[in-house]
């Protein structure tokens, strides 16, 4: 009889400890952190309004959000994004994976070619990290006053 319960309680133990291990959950063993899973990341957001020499909103104007992976230098060859403004003339650009990305450059262009292009760099501050891989966020305010084009 002691034979078979033991043989059961081994089985159980293992069937168990099998079943823990696939699903994730360790001991908890002292001075082992456990370990993450992901990426770190910020969230920014860069906003503002376009406007013409007579400062009336321009609608349909399109920004290119460049990122600038390195955040040294004027390479800003990491993810790119377009928004378009509004009847109002304003735009939003969010971006909730903006690790490593905390350099933009954004590109203010005229889909009609009637006025010159417009270009600024923005650079984020995402505060102190926060716990796990939330590194914080920022919010910046680009406006654009574009001009037309000489004949």
């Amino acid at each position: 009889m002691k034979k078979k319960r033991k043989l059961l309680l081994t089985t159980c133990n293992q069937v168990l400890s099998g079943a823990l291990a696939l699903l994730g959950f360790a001991s908890c063993v002292e001075g082992e952190a456990p370990c993450e899973y992901g990426t770190p990341y910020a969230k920014y957001e860069i906003k503002g309004k376009v406007c013409d020499e007579k400062k009336q909103p321009m609608e349909g104007m399109r920004l290119i959000v460049k990122g600038n992976p390195s955040g040294t230098g004027s390479d800003y060859t990491g993810r790119k994004d377009t928004v378009y403004t509004e009847n109002t003339g304003e735009y939003t650009f969010k971006d909730d994976y903006a690790w490593p990305d905390t350099k933009y450059r954004v590109v203010c262009e005229d889909p009609t070619g009637v006025y010159k292009a417009d270009s600024v760099d923005v650079e984020m501050e995402p505060g102190h990290r926060s716990s796990g891989w939330y590194h914080g966020s920022d919010s910046k305010k680009v406006d654009f006053e574009l001009k037309k084009k000489e004949e």
